[in-house]
């Protein structure tokens, strides 16, 4: 088991065309430049504005007979997310601790992409022969749960089945993307924290999740106020982000060719581009929009852009330097090689709170899945999670 633990990631050799598509203006350069600082000034958002969250209900639902055990399971239906039509179903699996009475904390769980899987039970987690049943997810919370912590895992589908949500939490259109879209997940745990645990403040709350989940947490903690008070609750204490946010910067993941270039920690020194490409801007990106907005700009290279990329980014144009008081931890596996990993670290260096980034030797992309990857998330929550 090897792992590097850094404080701050690199970002070097960030560079990208400034020049972007703009209409030809026949005035004087003076008259031009004037115009230009008056658009620029009327454009700009406002400071640290915070989204807003849904209602949702909690009603009790079979659980299935794979993953962890004894789970209590229930149907969540998200309405009010401001920017997401119609209501969204979702299902929620709680495992209490054998020992209730020795509670050490809540964990919320989540997986990558649209989060349609639970953790305990995801395909992309299983593979690794070193976990039991080659199931590192289940390992995960299996661990946690049996360390006296309350388990809570999000899958982002209908559970019943009746509402179409084939790209899970990310299944759009919403004018602010992934943004708007998170609306969902923030619901969600709120909904738990008051509904189940009676808006619980004597024990800490905290969640990991990988890749699109963990984007979930960063937009959570950033746009929705869980990163500190002023949020609806509730706050969380600590956080493990892995192979996430992978929407740190969507205005430089559908750049194309124009995307900037970071230095990253994890492969050590390695180079690697933002650039989502098209098969990642399609599955992950598009979906979330009201048209196929970030695969036009990686066919245009970076000039054909959405005009709310950044401000629909976790690292946005209203939120430059996030600080919060939940303690920050971010896991990389040195085989990926994803845009995933630069477009996280922007978030990661933008942190000015307390926070720490660990390279997990051998982990790929979907970190859970390996066995040094699954242990490290166990060890982390049970050493800051209090």
């Amino acid at each position: 088991m090897a792992f590097v633990e850094v404080s701050s990631l690199q970002d070097l050799n960030c560079s990208r065309p400034s020049k972007r598509r703009t209409p030809t203006v026949a005035f004087y350069p003076a008259i031009t430049c004037l115009l230009a600082g008056l658009m620029a000034a009327f454009v700009a958002p406002a400071h640290a504005a915070q989204n807003s969250i849904g209602k949702a209900t909690l009603t009790l639902d079979s659980c299935s007979s794979t993953g962890l055990a004894n789970g209590t399971c229930y149907r969540a239906v998200v309405s009010d997310c401001p920017e997401a039509t119609g209501d969204f179903a979702a299902a929620v699996k709680i495992n209490e601790p054998a020992n209730l009475s020795q509670l050490r904390g809540t964990v919320f769980f989540t997986t990558g992409g649209g989060g349609n899987a639970l953790y305990d039970y995801d395909s992309e987690f299983e593979g690794d022969t070193r976990c039991a049943g080659s199931n590192c997810g289940l390992l995960v919370v299996q661990e946690i749960n049996a360390d006296n912590y309350r388990t809570v895992q999000i899958d982002f589908s209908d559970p019943d089945q009746l509402i179409n949500e084939p790209d899970g939490w990310l299944t759009g259109p919403a004018t602010d993307g992934p943004r708007a879209l998170a609306c969902r997940y923030a619901t969600v745990v709120h909904a738990v924290w008051t509904t189940l645990l009676n808006s619980d403040t004597a024990h800490p709350v905290c969640a990991t999740g990988n890749s699109g989940g963990g984007a979930l947490i960063a937009y959570a903690m950033t746009q929705y106020g869980m990163g500190n008070t002023s949020g609806p609750g509730p706050m969380f204490t600590m956080v493990e982000a892995t192979s996430a946010p992978p929407y740190g910067r969507i205005d430089h993941g559908c750049a194309g060719t124009a995307a900037p270039t970071l230095s990253v920690s994890c492969p050590s020194g390695v180079k690697i581009s933002e650039d989502y490409g098209i098969q990642t801007a399609q599955d992950f990106v598009d979906p979330a929009f009201p048209s196929a907005v970030c695969s036009a700009d990686i066919n245009s290279n970076g000039k054909d852009v959405y005009a709310s990329f950044q401000h629909d980014s976790v690292v946005s144009d209203d939120f430059p330097r996030p600080s919060y008081k939940t303690v920050v931890r971010v896991l990389f596996g040195s085989e990926d090689l994803s845009a995933a990993v630069p477009l996280s670290s922007e978030w990661f260096s933008a942190i000015k709170s307390t926070k720490t980034s660990v390279c997990v030797a051998g982990a790929p992309h979907a970190l859970p899945e390996d066995y040094d990857g699954a242990t490290m998330i166990v060890s982390d929550v049970m050493s800051h999670c209090k």
